[in-house]
């Protein structure tokens, strides 16, 4: 428990510092609200006295900065605080003093509190060690979803936790507490393709949901990765085991590819809010492994398994059976269809080569409107795969807005770190100089002060930078946790995404971002000539009558 003395000293401590920084032609004014301090009744009523008759003499002492005034007493005339001071010291060290308490009271404010931790992510390449430890966040989730028996939250952290292991455990146990989540077993089986568990959960997901395609893709990519593991790959689809061919064939059967992305989501939300997570990597970095929710292997062995199919068709073609040849045929396009548009664009290849062979045994036939319905979609096939692939491009050059701004952020949160680290090693050393920590004795010369004002601006500017890149994927954040409007998170995983780069590594993309450089040179050089100036006008400026 605090003593009851101690709000009472702060707030005695924050209105010397006011006094000490404030015009001498507030100085009576401020003893005067100091001397009424101690018939204040009550600690938060002393607290907001101080903090009262501080704000007063902090608007003063910035007044004064902006509107000097030439008949203004350069000496108080109680005590001998400032008798030796130059007359521009005040000023710059309540310059300071602001600067830094508004970038300090911006962390009060959880959207900025995010924003400083985004611009930190790329240092976790540098500082993080154990990648296989869950986050504090996660941490308490579970623990208190333990408690409660939250099958939702632990599924929660499954989808995240980054020890596969761990996270089919608490599958298990979620699917334990309530049975109808077995859908999530689908999910973390996505994330570690090689677990265990997978030959136990693909006959549950098979029997919840059986016209799904995903458990066979599930069983497909194990063995992928059995036989990866074993360095036994084979080189041809036809060459494949029984049990990867069997898969796939019912891959290509099922009737509706579903990855419960809608239903992940929905859960993300109940549990965010439920638990008030405001973590902008929890939900645009929400687990969701694989290749868009597909296991990794999907696209790849679709497509060996469609040239098997295709190869095996075009046999029965030339045996004269167009019948069970057609029936290959449309399930290539009907497994095509299945696919959401980004993952199918990977597949057209395959499709357009169905529906081509589909018109051309319709011409055989005498069909001649079947035979042009299947060349109409052949080229719409075409023309859709280099749609596609001019997509992939732009997508692949990256989001160009969130690019910059994930770029503004890191670099502000590098500037905040310099500028704190440079403004503290600086009050560290005028501290020493002056060997005492009262105020009396806090006498900072010219350097000290030109940097404690250029730190602190850079800090305050960078923090207010920082705030305004982040705050519009703060926005689409809460609209995601508070409406459940998705339309926007493609936009924050870009950020983030391009968040986690570290500075100065945008020599590995061949597609760098020149700009973004040339306008931080800018800024540097910016800042950089602002303490040049500062430094030359404390040189060029007369001293006071007694040395420093």
């Amino acid at each position: 428990m605090m003593p009851v003395a101690y709000p009472r000293r702060i707030a005695a401590l924050l209105l010397r510092f006011a006094i000490w920084i404030a015009p001498p032609d507030t100085l009576d004014w401020g003893h005067a609200m100091l001397a009424e301090l101690d018939h204040v009744q009550g600690n938060w009523a002393v607290l907001l006295w101080s903090l009262g008759s501080a704000g007063v003499l902090a608007q003063h002492t910035l007044l004064s900065l902006i509107f000097p005034s030439c008949n203004r007493q350069t000496i108080p005339s109680g005590g001998n605080l400032f008798s030796k001071d130059d007359p521009v010291r005040k000023p710059a060290l309540a310059t300071t003093a602001a600067c830094v308490i508004t970038s300090l009271l911006s962390f009060v404010a959880p959207v900025f509190r995010q924003a400083f931790r985004v611009s930190l992510l790329p240092w976790q390449i540098v500082f993080k060690t154990d990648y296989r430890s869950l986050s504090p966040e996660l941490q308490s989730i579970v623990k208190k979803a333990k408690q409660d028996h939250d099958a939702e939250a632990l599924a929660f952290v499954a989808f995240r936790h980054p020890q596969s292991s761990e996270g089919a455990r608490l599958a298990d146990e979620a699917v334990r507490l309530d049975p109808k989540l077995i859908w999530i077993y689908a999910i973390v089986a996505v994330r570690g393709s090689s677990l265990p568990e997978i030959d136990r959960w693909v006959p549950a997901i098979e029997q919840f949901d059986p016209q799904n395609a995903l458990p066979h893709l599930i069983t497909a990519e194990k063995i992928d990765i059995d036989q990866v593991l074993r360095a036994n790959v084979p080189h041809r689809a036809e060459d494949e085991p029984p049990a990867w061919q069997s898969a796939m064939a019912c891959t290509f059967e099922s009737a509706k590819l579903d990855t419960y992305s809608s239903q992940r989501k929905e859960l993300d939300r109940r549990v965010l809010i439920r638990y008030r997570v405001g973590d902008p990597e929890l939900i645009a970095g929400d687990g969701a492994a694989g290749f868009y929710g597909l296991p990794s292997y999907s696209v790849w062995d679709a497509d060996r398994y469609a040239e098997l199919v295709l190869a095996s068709a075009q046999v029965l073609e030339a045996q004269g059976d167009t019948k069970a040849a057609s029936e290959k045929y449309l399930a290539i396009a009907h497994f095509g269809k299945l696919l959401r548009s980004d993952v199918s664009a990977l597949f057209l290849k395959r499709t357009q080569q169905a529906y081509t062979r589909l018109a051309a045994l319709a011409a055989k036939s005498s069909r001649p409107a079947e035979a042009a319905f299947y060349a109409f979609l052949a080229g719409q096939e075409r023309q859709t795969e280099a749609q596609e692939s001019s997509f992939r491009y732009r997508r692949f050059s990256g989001n160009q807005v969130a690019r910059w701004d994930a770029d503004l952020a890191r670099r502000s949160g590098a500037v905040m770190l310099l500028s704190g680290a440079l403004l503290i090693a600086t009050l560290f050393a005028v501290l020493l100089r002056g060997r005492s920590l009262r105020l009396s004795s806090f006498r900072p010369g010219r350097l000290a002060i030109a940097l404690g004002v250029s730190s602190s601006a850079a800090f305050f500017v960078s923090s207010v930078v920082l705030r305004l890149s982040y705050q519009p994927y703060s926005e689409i954040l809460q609209h995601y946790i508070r409406d459940g409007d998705q339309t926007s998170l493609t936009n924050l995983g870009d950020f983030l995404d391009h968040a986690y780069a570290p500075i100065g590594s945008g020599w590995l993309n061949p597609r760098q971002d020149y700009s973004s450089y040339f306008w931080f040179a800018v800024i540097a050089l910016c800042a950089l000539a602002l303490l040049v100036a500062v430094l030359r006008y404390f040189k060029a400026r007369p001293r006071a009558n007694a040395t420093i």
